[in-house]
């Protein structure tokens, strides 16, 4: 049986699914290699806006790859702990949000895209903070999760910027990607 002719996945053959399996490598780590050095600044870093600009271009399935591999990839230099569930969880639940609006993204304008960016900060945010209902209660639940506010603020600012300067570079290379995988006409991302 020739190459072309195996399916794998989403209907790709075995060189689309290489190359899809490459894409998503570099991705990962420039999403955790940009966690890394980014640690020295409170949660400022550029694995939010990636994941969720490969989300809207590729949709959920390949997003939340992305966000796994970063989290496992980071935290293997950051530290392991319980709050690593609550990352899978907070940029699974990004990576899906964003996948599901992958296929208007091209019709929203570029601020509300990058204002967008800043709101999953704030919603990535949130889902870390929910491990306070499993220890705790609601009320420690309000405080912890109004103790970290700025934290989320400056992920929210950090997303906004990021998404800014690497948003439509990023889009572009992974609608180029796309078109030569899936043989489309190459879209081409508005700013």
């Amino acid at each position: 049986m020739k190459d072309k002719n195996l399916q794998l996945g989403s209907n790709l053959n075995i060189r689309q699914s290489t190359r899809v399996m490459t894409i998503v490598a570099c991705l990962a780590a420039l999403s955790i290699v940009g966690r890394i050095y980014t640690v020295g600044i409170p949660n400022v870093q550029p694995s939010t806006t990636i994941i969720i600009c490969v989300s809207l271009v590729f949709g959920v399935r390949i997003g939340l790859t992305l966000a796994i591999l970063t989290v496992l990839g980071s935290n293997l230099v950051l530290g392991f702990g319980p709050f690593v569930i609550m990352q899978l969880l907070a940029w699974g639940a990004v990576a899906i949000a964003s996948g599901l609006i992958g296929k208007i993204y091209k019709k929203i304008p570029f601020l509300i895209l990058a204002l967008y960016t800043a709101f999953m900060g704030m919603f990535y945010g949130l889902i870390v903070s929910l491990n306070m209902l499993f220890i705790g209660d609601g009320l420690m639940f309000v405080a912890y999760y109004l103790a970290g506010m700025p934290f989320d603020i400056y992920h929210a600012i950090g997303n906004f910027f990021f998404f800014i300067v690497l948003g439509p570079i990023i889009i572009k290379i992974m609608e180029k990607e796309k078109a030569k995988l899936y043989g489309l006409k190459e879209g081409t991302y508005h700013s």
